[in-house]
């Protein structure tokens, strides 16, 4: 599949990061059914980074996940689905446990809060730029009324595309050989293709 810094992602990795992401953030379908080529894609750019993101906070000594901030994402993450057994199935057909499982969300907790120490103080934005935005676009509140919601709502925008950039930028930093392409695995997943794992 991928040569990531030397490691090797495996096709049935990249499945499980994939469906472990995206049932993260709420999408309790991923845990079973074909995941298509863009999804796929999306979620090896994202593990790209994620391994970027880890390899760069371990040079720096910076950004300790603690065993307490796992546990709870995993309770999170278990009380999406609708019963432990149906938790336990999703693991059973990826082939993984809770340790594997616990490794992907803790490289995700680490990614984020190094997304957040890049982009926090870039994200604030002055009040002259919101109360120019509030002019521009009342929408029927006064000044009082809409600065907090719309200064909260601007540095959401921009810390979101911040951290787009960032994660760009952690893409490119660390070597990467794609082996194959997602759309192999989504052919393959359907009985489309040839795709090994």
């Amino acid at each position: 599949m991928a040569l990531v810094d030397g490691h090797v992602l495996s096709w049935s990795q990249l499945d499980f990061e994939a469906r472990v992401m995206l049932i993260d953030r709420g999408g309790v379908q991923a845990a079973t059914g074909p995941l298509d080529a863009s999804t796929l894609q999306g979620a090896l750019e994202l593990a790209i980074a994620q391994r970027a993101a880890t390899a760069e906070a371990d040079k720096l000594n910076a950004y300790p996940v603690e065993p307490a901030e796992i546990d709870q994402r995993l309770r999170s993450f278990e009380s999406r689905f609708a019963s432990p057994a149906a938790f336990q199935a999703f693991l059973k057909a990826a082939d993984a446990d809770r340790a594997a499982l616990a490794e992907v969300l803790a490289r995700a907790i680490r990614t984020e809060k190094f997304i957040e120490g890049r982009v926090r103080l870039r994200a604030q934005v002055p009040e002259s730029e919101v109360r120019k935005a509030w002019e521009a676009d009342r929408g029927g509140q006064t000044w009082e009324q809409a600065r907090i919601p719309l200064r909260e709502r601007m540095e959401r925008e921009r810390a979101y595309v911040l951290a787009r950039e960032a994660l760009a930028q952690l893409r490119v930093s660390i070597p990467v050989r794609i082996i194959a392409s997602p759309e192999q695995l989504a052919a393959d997943e359907l009985g489309l293709g040839e795709a090994g794992r």
